[in-house]
């Protein structure tokens, strides 16, 4: 006589699907988080950018002697117009200014000796450099 066989799985084949399923999962999971990140990252290099930007137009009109009073100054990003910003919490604008000669900016002169000077600016998020950018402004 033959005894019937109980249909269904094993304690042990049940313990390899839970493993697969959560190793697969994690894995997924560990993805999409750093596809987030990278999202953020992309977010906040541009938010930069167009920061930086909105800075360099917002100081066009300034002075030779208006620039150096923005030397190794803190700003949060504003537009062109002076108004903050939108979405650029945690963003950080520092200023370099740093005079240069007249007809060489690669030398760099004392303020009272030119009326060309380079502006660096450094953009950060949440104290982690982001961006920077350089160029020359000069009075002649």
């Amino acid at each position: 006589m033959k005894t019937p066989r109980n249909s269904g799985f094993t304690l042990i084949e049940v313990s390899i699907a839970v493993v697969l399923i959560v190793i697969v999962a994690t894995s997924a999971i560990a993805s999409l988080r750093i596809g987030m990140n990278t999202m953020n990252g992309t977010e906040v290099s541009a938010n930069a950018a167009a920061a930086i930007r909105e800075f360099r137009e917002y100081t066009y009109q300034d002075s030779i002697d208006d620039l150096d009073l923005r030397n190794s100054q803190s700003y949060s990003p504003v537009l062109g117009d002076g108004t903050a910003m939108p979405n650029s919490t945690g963003i950080t604008l520092n200023v370099v200014v740093t005079a240069v000669d007249d007809y060489d900016p690669t030398v760099v002169v004392a303020s009272n000796e030119s009326r060309t000077r380079v502006v660096e600016v450094e953009a950060t998020y949440n104290g982690a450099k982001i961006l920077e950018a350089v160029w020359l402004s000069a009075e002649h």
